[in-house]
């Protein structure tokens, strides 16, 4: 299955049973001259305690039960001095089928529709029933996690270390299911999170779309960045450490775009909208 940059797009605020699946609007998109009442954002002092909060928060979510037939819809908005369209926000709209057989993806405002066979098709689904089959006890999911990271070779990995690798995995697996996964297994993810040690949080910290994020990282500039009301998964970025940067195979040069400040953001993908619908162009 491609990875274009709409692709995968996630949870964001408040999740609502609806038609069709479960439904997630963003958070601070409110319409100007309107009143929403919104719970005070609580600002915790470690990465154990905001882990702890987004556990919690995922048990409070009502269970999602995905049809095979069903579609994973995205709105997101991409940026960064590195991203794929430019420094410019880039905001795109996607439909992947769960079964992995469809894509589709707006084309110069058309619905356009890919379809996948064969070994592409079979990976697709195999990763959408790995996924969901993930079992909700935290050291059930901790050991496969970490057995994983085992069986990598160094060359796949992303972290030297692996403690870091595993990190990796497991917030990749939240970023990959947020509307397939069941809640419980999100929040035994959370805990998971919790117990490697050096996560770092970052309280201050915007996503994509303006809204007010937390970032959890370890390491390597790589970050994923909570709702600090919801604590769900919103966005994921690449920061510049001054290290990062990728290199040409044939010169050893790094990348120009990544001649900047250290901190700058290089790459964000912020999902705006997230839901689940029984059709290819339904919102």
């Amino acid at each position: 299955m491609r990875h274009r940059a709409g692709i995968a797009v996630s949870a964001v605020t408040a999740v609502a049973a609806a038609t069709g699946g479960v439904v997630v609007l963003g958070t601070g998109g409110d319409r100007p001259g309107t009143t929403v009442t919104r719970p005070p954002a609580v600002r915790p002092v470690s990465a154990q305690q905001v882990l702890g909060r987004a556990a919690q928060a995922a048990e409070s979510r009502p269970a999602v039960r995905p049809r095979p037939d069903q579609w994973w819809y995205t709105k997101a908005v991409e940026t960064g001095v590195a991203a794929e369209h430019g420094p410019k926000p880039h905001f795109s709209e996607a439909w992947i089928k769960l079964d992995g057989t469809q894509d589709a993806s707006l084309l110069r405002g058309k619905l356009v529709i890919y379809r996948h066979t064969g070994i592409g098709a079979k990976r697709a689904r195999a990763e959408y029933d790995r996924l969901v089959s993930l079992p909700a006890d935290p050291r059930k999911l901790r050991s496969i996690i970490y057995k994983e990271v085992d069986a990598m070779p160094a060359r796949d990995r992303m972290f030297p270390d692996r403690d870091g690798q595993a990190f990796r995995n497991a917030a990749q697996m939240l970023w990959d299911a947020p509307v397939t996964m069941s809640p419980a297994t999100q929040a035994a993810l959370y805990r998971v999170l919790a117990t490697i040690p050096g996560v770092q949080i970052d309280t201050g910290v915007r996503d994509g779309a303006g809204r007010p994020a937390i970032a959890l990282s370890r390491g390597f500039g790589e970050q994923f960045l909570l709702d600090p009301v919801t604590y769900q998964m919103v966005a994921r970025r690449t920061v510049n450490t001054g290290r990062n940067a990728p290199r040409s195979p044939l010169d050893g040069r790094a990348d120009p775009r990544y001649n900047v400040p250290k901190g700058t953001i290089m790459n964000d993908l912020t999902r705006v909208v997230t839901k689940l619908v029984d059709r290819p162009g339904q919102r």
